[in-house]
């Protein structure tokens, strides 16, 4: 979040973050009633559709004009982002599919989903706190991957900062088609 401090789209921002306190708010209501795995095989299916289809559709001759800020479809996403999140914490794909298609710069684009993922998961520690999940045994595991968290944080920095703006879009459409096929396996395996 301090790296890309200066790079974030605050209109994003304003138009998500309300979204995602009423999905936060729902996977709490919610948290007992929902599958896990029934959510991240929609999630996974959801996403690997909309990475395939915008990878094909921007690589045609005629690439589709980048979409607009739009309250309505924002707050939508931010809902669903905020309660996948809460629920299966993989509020990531709704998220993309509502900014991606705005194509803003790489760096924009980085600091917008890291502030956002930040409010995030700020907002949701009181409902974690109110479920039990802080246990004894979680902070134990969130300790000692702490320095692993840090490291792997300013790696990425440094390989985002090394990959070409023209490329950037293509690489996280393949990152969100292989997190879709993650989440599309992890919930099948549950199902089946």
């Amino acid at each position: 979040v301090w790296t890309y401090r200066h790079n974030v789209d605050w209109q994003n921002i304003a138009t998500l973050i309300p979204g995602a306190v009423i999905g936060i708010g729902l996977g709490y209501l919610l948290a007992a009633q929902v599958s896990d795995a029934e959510l991240n095989l929609a999630i996974g299916i959801m996403s690997v559709i909309f990475a395939i289809r915008r990878l094909v559709l921007e690589s045609g001759a005629n690439p589709p004009p980048h979409t607009h800020r739009n309250r309505i479809v924002g707050t939508f996403w931010g809902i669903v982002a905020g309660f996948t999140s809460m629920i299966a914490n993989a509020g990531g794909p709704p998220f993309q599919i509502y900014v991606m298609p705005q194509r803003l710069d790489r760096d924009r684009y980085i600091g917008t989903s890291a502030l956002f993922f930040a409010i995030i998961n700020w907002l949701k520690i009181g409902p974690f706190i109110a479920l039990g999940q802080f246990t004894t045994s979680s902070l134990a595991t969130s300790a000692a991957l702490f320095p692993l968290a840090i490291a792997s944080t300013f790696a990425g920095v440094a390989l985002v900062r090394r990959v070409s703006a023209d490329r950037f879009y293509v690489m996280v459409y393949g990152l969100l088609i292989a997190v879709g096929l993650k989440l599309i396996a992890d919930g099948a395996l549950v199902l089946l």
